[in-house]
């Protein structure tokens, strides 16, 4: 068996920020040394393990499965480290688990609280929760270089970031079509044909793959609303639907909970177009065990 020598907390900081960066250029930035610097501490940590932790895709290089692996091991002992430091200056605190979990702009904000809640009740004594809403893109860069535990997301993971990142879902429902109440008794008579130039608040982009079932979908039943706006944020979009500028789409497992909060009223409901919610981590990495409780 290998012995794995010169181990130390330089090799895995600098390691780290290349990491979380991608670029031994930008991780010297942040560091304030030179880049010969960082990329000889790097290379001196792969020589000790006997293998490569980072492969380069284009200009950015990114984890293998050992760099996965000594990354979460990294990010521990430096949890534990400032954890030891705070102890010996006499200001311990209970220790608690940090989980991070990113949610695409697309995902409706409740639907991301009830993915959650089971976890964050069970572990409401020892549990600190980062939650990070973004572009699905920017939330899968930093789950691949571990900055992130997990993300929520409305679609599956891109085919060319399959082979590192794996995708469970985690729930399926069909969508249920609010209104404000005046314009939903009006409209829920001859749904979905009265659908036909009503005002639509789309909440995702056309090029999204709910965007385009619903599109397909209307084009199904042979109605053409108005489209009043484009609107991602979930809040925003049942916000003015409330003032009555139009028609949204939430999915039927949410739909009470809407109702309840923003006094919208049904207009309609289907099966035929469903809003499906991934789970995305990273493969060959230890899970987080609250992650794990997730799926």
């Amino acid at each position: 068996m290998n012995e794995i020598r010169g181990l130390n907390l330089k090799h895995l900081r600098y390691f780290a920020e290349v990491a979380r960066r991608g670029s031994i250029a930008l991780a010297a930035r942040e560091l304030f040394v030179t880049p010969q610097t960082v990329s000889a501490q790097v290379q001196e940590l792969e020589e000790s393990v006997g293998q490569p932790l980072f492969e380069r895709v284009g200009r950015r290089l990114l984890l293998t499965t050992a760099g996965e692996a000594a990354l979460d091991y990294a990010n521990s002992i430096f949890a534990l480290s400032d954890e030891l430091a705070q102890v010996l200056r006499g200001g311990r605190k209970p220790r608690s688990v940090t989980l991070r979990i990113g949610a695409t702009d697309s995902v409706p904000k409740l639907l991301t609280v009830m993915a959650l809640q089971p976890v964050v009740e069970r572990h409401r004594k020892e549990l600190e929760l980062e939650c990070r809403e973004g572009e699905y893109a920017e939330l899968l860069g930093e789950l691949a270089v571990g900055e992130l535990d997990a993300v929520l997301a409305d679609a599956p993971v891109p085919a060319n970031l399959a082979r590192i990142l794996d995708a469970r879902v985690l729930s399926e429902a069909g969508m249920t079509f609010l209104a404000a109440p005046q314009l939903a008794k009006r409209l829920s008579k001859k749904f979905p044909a009265s659908l036909q130039g009503a005002p639509f608040l789309a909440g995702s982009a056309p090029s999204s793959l709910l965007g385009q079932a619903i599109q397909a979908w209307f084009a199904r039943q042979g109605v053409r609303p108005h489209i009043a706006g484009h609107i991602d944020d979930s809040a925003l979009l049942q916000g003015f639907a409330a003032r009555g500028l139009g028609v949204a789409t939430v999915p039927t497992s949410i739909a009470k909970e809407v109702m309840r909060q923003s006094g919208l009223a049904v207009v309609g409901r289907t099966e035929e177009v469903r809003q499906t919610l991934f789970l995305v981590r990273a493969r060959g990495r230890r899970p987080h065990p609250f992650v794990s409780e997730l799926v």
